[in-house]
């Protein structure tokens, strides 16, 4: 089959964001064990709020300070004890240090994009804030692969599909490879678009079940070199 255009997620396919992520749960955890909450309840309700604020707001970047901010406002309350501002303020800038930081590169990925450039179409479809997104890609040196590059509210059928009616491309002819089931997998597998699931850290939010069997898991990056 000739394979003419590859859709790239960024996060945790290309770049290993949830290990800010996770570095961030940590510390966070710590420091309400430290006033005297418990961690996994912490993170629990973490979660929680986050994934009702990205429903309401999406993926700025200031939505994750903002739900580390209520959850410590959530257990301070519960349990009668009085909001510390300048603790509530280090816990928000926990957040936002996640987006100073610019995460490391997945094995490979240099080799890989420009192998698959040279053959095919690529573009980039990421989900986030967009100031923050851009410079991922800017720092990292990854514009010069992709012909198209978006960032999304939302990575769902109907996102995809506009990308297929922009650029006129033929689902047999595409492919979407990234880590997420319910971001990248499940709306390419209910549009018919070829996939390559590559899983890597994920939290609650991206947890789903594989609509069906009918696509390609491999264990890197790197490997996607045999198929394509």
């Amino acid at each position: 089959m000739k394979i003419k255009t590859i859709i790239f997620d960024l996060d945790d396919t290309l770049v290993k964001t949830s290990k800010l992520y996770n570095q961030a749960r940590k510390e966070f955890s710590l420091l309400m064990e430290n006033s005297g909450f418990k961690k996994e309840e912490a993170l629990a309700k973490l979660d929680e709020i986050d994934i009702k604020n990205i429903h309401q707001h999406g993926f700025t970047k200031e939505r994750y300070p903002y739900s580390l901010g209520k959850t410590y406002e959530y257990f301070s309350q519960k349990n009668g004890k009085e909001i510390n501002p300048e603790l509530k303020k280090k816990i928000e800038e926990i957040g936002w240090q996640v987006f100073r930081q610019i995460p490391e590169l997945v094995d490979g990925v240099y080799q890989v994009l420009e192998t698959l450039s040279k053959k095919y179409f690529l573009i980039l479809a990421t989900l986030g804030d967009p100031q923050v997104q851009e410079e991922k890609v800017r720092v990292n040196g990854l514009k010069k692969y992709f012909s198209e590059i978006y960032v999304l509210k939302h990575k769902n059928v109907e996102e995809y599909q506009n990308i297929l009616k922009e650029h006129n491309l033929d689902k047999k002819d595409t492919w979407i490879i990234g880590n997420s089931v319910r971001s990248d997998l499940n709306p390419g597998l209910k549009l018919g678009i070829n996939c390559i699931l590559i899983p890597y850290l994920s939290w609650k939010f991206e947890e789903e079940e594989p609509l069906s069997e009918n696509y390609l898991q491999l264990d890197s990056l790197e490997e996607v070199l045999n198929y394509l």
